[in-house]
């Protein structure tokens, strides 16, 4: 009882000298020993500082606590240090008592008083014990909040006065609203030659002001630097291109000429396309015949027709028929028998799905299968009604019938043609004796066996409708090419005369 008493006198006298300490700012130059038990400072030592059986009642405010006085000192010697700080200097001292942030103003209050509100800006002295490492001051963190809220506040209610009053002179303001002033060009060109004058005014004197500090060299130098780059003696004249007129011509000479617009619509050397010709002849001029009488003769319908039905190699079953367009039976086919109406007959994609929709709150009607086009004037001109099937095998009972089909769109499985007759089932000569054509959704993969194919590809868009003529036009450019060289008996005849 008499050793607790005495810790406790002890306890209460350092707490005193620590309070002694702070009154006369020397908490910086105290020195704190490895294991916090030891506060030194100017010949007085607190020992068991950092003993847990020797804490110090702390009271303020109507409030009390009870800590080391080690711990207490560690929080006092820097008032506005950070919590972490904090609890990094009490693990170093081995202080596990630290001050409980709803303690700290208690403590503060107690030791510091009016001091609490000036923190030290030193350190704790070293001398043969090791001292705690202060952190730096964020006082003037706390301070720049500060003003940036006062700021604040100021803004909103300079803000709250200005729309009070400016909502009574709204009419006032609007009234005193000056038109803008108009400037021609003469205004302009004068203002831009005053901003000019003024400009090479101040040159100049910053230029004379500038003379007596630079020395005759540099201003020799100067002015051979503006000389080389000024644009004098660059103007080119009559005289300058013919004296140097030789010397142009031997820079040209060295130039390799890679060809121009003659040389480069030049065939090779030894091909002939003169074939090509004699097809645009016949095609701008139908009614005139090439070749000599005893040779068979060209198409001589409007476009590339081949031949009058009396001549050898002519089809005649073929003339006022309708061609055929076959389509794919597949469920992930883009174009189907359920909307290749709307596609090949009006230009626009309506996805299969949304078609079955469409029809299945109407009346059950039959799928429309024809469909006329205008063809191109290049051909002709005329209109021709096609045909739309998906189910060849069924419906082409004959040879003559198979004649008709002039374009097939490929699905991109050859079993699409497995039970079609004769040289049908083999994609290779089939797509000789119609035009193909594949179509396929916009990111989808190519299938394999279509990049082996004579067929033309092409992709709809997912969701840009207006790309749907692009894919349209694509079509029909190439069948229409098509029929005029391979089936031109199908397109619009000659009138007889």
């Amino acid at each position: 009882v008499n050793a607790q008493k005495h810790r406790s006198l002890a306890m209460s006298a350092g707490s005193e000298i620590l309070r002694k300490w702070a009154a006369s700012n020397l908490l910086p130059q105290v020195s704190v020993s490895a294991d916090g038990m030891q506060l030194s400072c100017n010949g007085e030592t607190i020992n068991d500082a950092n003993s847990e059986e020797a804490k110090v009642h702390v009271e303020a405010d109507g409030k009390s606590c009870d800590y080391t006085l080690a711990s207490i000192y560690l929080q006092i010697v820097k008032p506005e240090q950070r919590l972490l700080d904090y609890r990094k200097v009490c693990k170093q001292y081995q202080v596990k008592d630290g001050v409980k942030p709803i303690d700290k103003p208690i403590v503060l209050a107690y030791f510091l008083q009016a001091a609490a509100a000036a923190p030290s800006s030193q350190a704790p002295a070293s001398a043969a014990t090791t001292r705690p490492a202060a952190p730096a001051p964020d006082k003037h963190k706390r301070e720049k909040r500060h003003k940036h809220k006062k700021d604040k506040h100021r803004h909103k209610d300079g803000k709250r006065r200005h729309s009070s009053s400016s909502a009574g002179r709204g009419e006032q303001s609007s009234a005193q609203k000056k038109k803008p002033k108009t400037i021609d060009n003469a205004k302009l060109m004068a203002n831009l030659g005053t901003v000019v004058g003024k400009r090479s005014a101040a040159a100049t004197s910053a230029a004379v002001a500038d003379v007596g500090s630079v020395s005759e060299a540099e201003i020799k130098a100067r002015r051979e630097l503006h000389a080389v780059l000024s644009c004098a003696g660059f103007g080119v004249s009559a005289e300058l291109l013919q004296e140097h007129r030789n010397k142009t011509a031997e820079i040209l000479s060295w130039e390799i000429p890679v060809g121009n617009s003659a040389s480069i619509l030049q065939a090779a050397p030894g091909k002939d396309l003169s074939n090509i010709l004699e097809m645009y002849l016949e095609t701008i001029n139908p009614s005139k015949k090439k070749g000599s009488s005893g040779a068979s003769s060209r198409s001589q319908h409007r476009g590339t027709q081949l031949g009058s039905s009396s001549r050898s190699g002519s089809r005649p079953h073929l003339v006022g028929q309708k061609p055929i367009i076959v389509l794919p039976k597949g469920m992930t086919a883009p174009l189907t028998l359920i909307n290749a109406h709307e596609f090949f007959g009006k230009r626009q994609f309506v996805p299969r799905d949304l078609m079955q929709k469409q029809q299945a709150g109407r009346a059950k009607a039959a799928i429309v299968t024809t469909f006329s086009r205008k063809v191109n004037a290049r051909l002709g001109g005329g209109t021709v009604e096609y045909e739309l099937i998906d189910n060849p095998k069924q419906r082409l009972k004959s040879a003559k019938d198979w004649d008709r089909v002039v374009a097939i769109v490929a699905l991109g499985a050859s079993w699409q043609f497995k039970d079609w007759p004769g040289i049908y089932s083999n994609p290779v000569h089939l797509f000789s004796k119609t035009f193909g054509f594949y179509v396929g959704m916009e990111g989808a993969k190519i299938p394999k066996d279509i990049l082996q194919w004579a067929v033309t590809r092409t992709t709809l868009s997912r969701d840009k409708r207006g790309l749907d003529s692009v894919t349209y036009a694509s079509f029909w450019n190439g069948l229409d090419e098509f029929m005029a060289i391979h089936k031109p008996e199908m397109l619009p005849q000659d009138t007889p005369m």
